[in-house]
């Protein structure tokens, strides 16, 4: 049996339809609208130092997110650490690190895990607005209101 070569063109039609597909598809895979964030969480005026901090975009895109870092510093990302926040107005979130033993080894049936003194508490300022270019965020936690 003998298989000929086709040899097909797609049609214009076709051919735009697909470039305006790709387009489509990669419209938010700049970084036009993502600017850089850094900052500092505090409680009671002291560094909160484990965690993790979330800018949650308030319309549409992806959410930013950054380690808390022993000092409280924490810088924030998309795709990769510090490739920033989206642009425009953001809900803050605040995450505790999950429970832990102190020593797993040595832990017996029944004990229990230590939860972070940070656990419970929520940012003061719930949203902020993300300027383009550099932005830094002091980021207060609070225990929440009842």
């Amino acid at each position: 049996m003998v298989f000929q070569k086709m040899n097909r063109k797609l049609p214009p039609t076709a051919t735009f339809l697909v470039g305006a597909l790709a387009l489509a598809l990669c419209a938010g895979c700049g970084d036009s609208n993502s600017a850089s964030v850094r900052g500092k969480v505090t409680y009671n005026g002291a560094a909160v130092t484990e965690g993790e901090i979330q800018l949650q975009p308030t319309t549409t895109g992806q959410a930013a997110v950054g380690p808390i870092q022993s000092d409280g510093s924490f810088v924030v990302g998309r795709q990769s650490s510090g490739d920033g926040a989206v642009v425009g107005k953001s809900r803050v979130l605040y995450t505790a690190p999950p429970p832990k033993y102190a020593d797993p080894q040595s832990a017996k049936p029944g004990d229990l895990p230590e939860t972070s003194k940070f656990n419970g508490l929520v940012p003061k300022t719930p949203e902020v607005e993300i300027k383009s270019g550099s932005n830094t965020l002091d980021i207060e936690l609070v225990a929440p209101m009842k």
